[in-house]
């Protein structure tokens, strides 16, 4: 392998660990950043449910006994508020129980209950803050923030906020595919550039192999490298290959005089 297919190899795997760190940088802070604001749209969105809720749900007393399980009821009918009915147009929001069951959905149905994981369930009734879950729901990648809803030290239900991730995939997939394509373009772009920098920069070196083979294929010691360049390294390399070649033209000629006086001597 060339030195100039060396250096430009190692250019440019620089270049594209470069760009890799500089994607992956960017995809992680685009994917939290998108994250958060959806968190803070969900938290800010579950409370004002939670809100609209205790004003509508009647709490029972704590000697009350637990009423019996009763199929869950349309949003409507929890409350009469406009703000609790054009809930269906904006979010996706459940009401539960404090045993996690579907106590509120829109259509009133089984089938719309959203997933909540048995760890979810317990830390909501330890009364802790908001869990949060992602989870696939009928074909599609929902964000859902539950909320449990304590009144008096006592756990009267959780709310359910959840917005669809798939934009943001959509969005992330995107940018990532962007990036790659991105990068190998530039990756081929950096290699051919590369490739014609390392020749021109290698240039004065050629020149001093050509001369080298042309001083041992003709015995010419006066012929030198032609460089023009920068006193650089290989300005350096030039100037002592042709001081080399004046020492070895200056001994050779030094050794033609004495083998001709040993000829005129014998």
């Amino acid at each position: 392998m060339s030195i100039r297919l060396r250096l430009t190899l190692l250019y440019s795997v620089i270049l594209a660990l470069t760009l890799l760190a500089f994607g992956a940088a960017l995809y992680t802070i685009q994917a939290r950043d998108t994250l958060n604001a959806l968190k803070r749209d969900l938290e800010a969105s579950s409370d004002g449910v939670a809100r609209l809720a205790l004003r509508s749900v009647q709490q029972p007393a704590p000697s009350e006994p637990p009423p019996e399980r009763q199929p869950p009821m349309p949003l409507e009918q929890l409350s009469g508020e406009q703000a609790f009915r054009d809930l269906r147009e904006r979010e996706i929001v459940r009401v539960l129980d404090a045993n996690g069951m579907l106590l509120t959905s829109p259509l009133g149905s089984e089938q719309d209950a959203l997933p909540l994981s048995a760890a979810g369930l317990q830390a909501l009734q330890d009364q802790r803050a908001v869990w949060w879950e992602t989870v696939w729901a009928n074909g599609e990648h929902l964000l859902i923030a539950n909320r449990p809803v304590v009144v008096d030290g006592r756990l009267l239900f959780i709310v359910q906020a959840a917005r669809p991730l798939t934009e943001r995939d959509r969005s992330l997939t995107t940018l990532a595919r962007t990036l790659v394509a991105a990068g190998v373009l530039t990756i081929l772009v950096a290699f051919a550039i590369g490739w014609g920098l390392a020749g021109i920069t290698l240039r004065p070196i050629h020149r001093i192999t050509q001369t080298a083979q042309a001083i041992g294929r003709e015995s010419d010691l006066a012929r030198r490298v032609d460089y023009a360049g920068p006193d650089d390294e290989i300005g350096q390399l030039a100037t002592t290959f042709n001081a080399m070649l004046s020492r070895l033209q200056e001994v050779y000629r030094q050794l033609s005089q004495a083998l001709n006086l040993q000829r005129q001597f014998v």
